[in-house]
């Protein structure tokens, strides 16, 4: 190297004359060569050195990634301030100068690595770009910056939680020190656990502000300052969780075990230490710390109650009701299923359990209270994030827990509670779903319509005599398609064909019971008859609320009319031939009522095959389809002329039966000529 050094020393000084002999021409290109060959050893060695120091903190786990490292790039020869431009060394991937008397002599090696100098230079030890290079492992879980403390907080708070609820259970049943020494004890934790919590919170909170150069604000508000970033650490959120659980579970045992304060005191007491602790929460932006108060207190609660009823359920809901005040202005959706779900759970097992009339009464209106409250705040936070799909999920939920709520009650009351929580939720779908308050998202719109379409439907399974369901459901179907066609709404049109669906299931046990006279002289021919028309209410009311709606396809409108023809048919045949059995009936001859009745439904079906054809006739768009659905529908009534009409009916009644269509078929066949010679375009 020292070498290396003074030949740089004796090439600059030589650079620097203003007039260089051409006799020196031969030894400055002896000291390039030299001087190139020097800088490729000394590049070597350097990507060797940062090879070593890669391949080194790979092994032990840390580092820059390889990919992350630029590519080595040697630094420019730099030149002497002052000296000539003209005979400046050249760059070292250039050949070096040669003169006509020296163009025997070999060009400088060329470095392998060396390119164009850029203008910066580089940290020459930066690893080489290889095939051995390989990409940084994955760190551990453990190795992330907080996630122990994290788990050893939470792990903390639940085990300190429960230990603190067997202490309440296990000194009651013992006699441990007395009531008044177990709740003193257990206030005592929780204002300690609260306050070193909070005190703890309170540095973490000064420290980040410190660090991002902004005044405390701690001092003012031993809460911090709401809205600011989430600052707090997790061991003090565990601290303030247990406590702010701690007393919440000293509370139910005051009220429920106790008895030293009555049920309405003790709930709004609890509902004070849960605003308390959540609004802690919200201040702190800390989802933790608010689901490790609500999941606390909300598993614990019966623990230390020891037993259900109406008041446990009741703490439970000032849990999940409180819960949504610690979310703030943010979405939160652990949290909102973090406070549903065990509201839901203690109602699904009330049921089951039962617990008497007070219960029964108390858990209903609990869960009427918690769905009501639910729906509106569900509202409050789709219209602010409208990807808030736990708001809707909580709606769900909380409706099964009203369902099963009202599955201890007996009829009418049963009918009573669904009917009503039915009109709520569809008035509040119907709300939602247009102005002034909506539209809001349309997952939240469709939980709550599906939720009051399905107590709808419960309550006329519930309370319509048995004979009677399908017609409930049709008379319920009408409803709903008006209230699609005047809402003008594609969500109730859907929730609307659903219950027609239903109702249309349950009516084709009659048209499978008209097929054949025995049957029909055993079936209900009343709920038939009854069904029937009911159905073709239904019917027109599905063409007309389709008709209000906008910016449907050509094709399901298609289809749905070709259904409701379809069933108007089968409906038709179903009235006339129940109304035929029932009127024989009277006049003691049911079975010849029935064949008038058949008879009378294929003269019918005729009659709308000719109106149809005459009708295809005009000008409309749906000209071609109305002249295709007369000719299906006449080619239908001869089949079932002969298929049917021909093996079942007997006597007169077949012979009026054939000659009646081959009338119509005649006076169809004149008719239709002369409509289609009017119809024809003058040449």
């Amino acid at each position: 190297m020292g070498a290396t050094l003074s030949a740089k020393a004796q090439v600059w000084s030589l650079v620097a004359r203003e007039t260089v002999p051409m006799s020196t021409r031969a030894q400055i290109q002896q000291l390039e060569t030299e001087f190139a060959e020097a800088m490729t050893r000394m590049y070597t060695v350097g990507n060797g050195l940062a090879r070593l120091r890669s391949q080194l903190e790979r092994e032990e786990g840390y580092g820059i990634p390889d990919a992350a490292r630029p590519a080595p790039v040697p630094p420019p020869v730099a030149r002497p301030a002052g000296s000539p431009a003209a005979p400046a060394a050249p760059p070292l991937t250039a050949p070096p100068l040669t003169a006509p008397s020296l163009t025997a002599q070999a060009p400088a090696p060329q470095p392998p690595a060396m390119r164009q100098p850029p203008a910066a230079t580089p940290a020459p030890a930066a690893p080489p770009q290889g095939p051995w290079q390989q990409p940084a492992p994955a760190v551990p879980w453990y190795r992330r910056e907080g996630a122990v403390t994290r788990v050893l907080a939470i792990a903390g708070a639940v085990i300190t939680m429960a230990g603190v609820a067997m202490f309440l259970v296990l000194a009651a049943q013992r006699g441990w020190f007395g009531p008044e020494a177990r709740v003193a004890a257990g206030a005592l934790l929780a204002a300690v656990l609260i306050g070193l919590g909070v005190r703890s919170g309170r540095a973490d909170l000064r420290e980040r502000a410190a660090a991002a150069g902004a005044p405390d604000t701690t001092a003012a508000t031993p809460a911090g300052v709401e809205g600011a970033p989430a600052a707090v650490g997790a061991a003090p959120v565990a601290l303030v969780a247990t406590g702010v659980a701690t007393a919440y579970l000293v509370v139910v045992a005051m009220t429920t075990g106790y008895g030293w304060v009555p049920t309405a005191p003790g709930l709004a007491l609890a509902g004070a230490v849960a605003l308390a602790g959540l609004h802690l929460a919200r201040s702190w932006r800390s989802e933790l710390l608010a689901v490790l108060v609500v999941l606390g207190a909300a598993v614990l609660a019966p623990v230390v109650a020891q037993g259900g009823g109406w008041v446990v359920t009741g703490y439970l809901a000032i849990l999940c009701l409180a819960g949504w005040w610690a979310s703030g202005d943010r979405t939160t959706q652990v949290l909102t299923l973090a406070r549903v779900l065990p509201l839901t759970l203690a109602l699904l097992v009330s049921s089951v359990s039962g617990g008497g009339t007070a219960d029964d009464v108390g858990n209903l209106a609990i869960a009427g209270l918690a769905l009501g409250a639910t729906l509106l705040t569900s509202t409050l936070s789709v219209r602010r994030d409208r990807g808030d799909v736990a708001a809707s999920i909580a709606v769900a939920l909380l409706s099964v827990g009203l369902f099963a709520a009202t599955t201890t009650f007996d009829n009418p009351a049963r009918t009573l509670a669904l009917a009503t929580a039915s009109a709520a939720l569809l008035l509040t779908a119907t709300t939602l779903g247009r102005g002034p308050v909506g539209p809001v998202a349309g997952h939240l719109v469709v939980t709550t319509g599906a939720a009051g379409t399905v107590f709808a439907v419960l309550a006329v399974v519930a309370g319509a005599p048995t004979r009677f369901i399908t017609t409930g459901l049709l008379l319920l179907a009408i409803v709903g398609l008006a209230v699609a066609g005047i809402t003008r709404s594609r969500v109730n049109l859907a929730l609307a064909a659903g219950v027609t669906l239903l109702g249309v299931v349950g009516w084709l046990q009659y048209p499978l019971t008209v097929a054949a006279s025995a049957r029909t002289l055993r079936g209900d021919m009343a709920a038939a008859l009854l069904d029937s028309i009911v159905l073709a209410g239904v019917l027109a009311m599905v063409v007309w609320a389709m008709g209000q709606q906008r910016g449907l396809g050509r094709e399901l409108r298609v289809m749905v009319r070709i259904a409701v023809w379809v069933l108007g048919l089968a409906a038709s045949a179903t009235a006339l031939a129940a109304a035929g059995t029932l009127v024989g009936a009277r006049l003691g001859d049911p079975t010849l009522g029935f064949t008038i009745g058949q008879a009378v439904a294929t003269i019918t079906w005729m009659l709308g095959a000719a109106w149809l054809l005459l009708h295809g006739l005009e000008r409309s768009p749906d000209a071609d389809l109305t002249l295709r659905t007369g000719l299906l529908l006449a080619a239908v009534s001869v089949a079932k002329l002969f298929l049917y009409d021909l093996s079942s009916l007997s006597g007169i009644v077949r012979s009026v039966a054939f000659i009646a269509v081959g009338l119509l078929l005649l006076a169809m066949g004149s008719r239709y000529a002369k409509a289609y010679e009017r119809s024809r375009p003058a040449s």
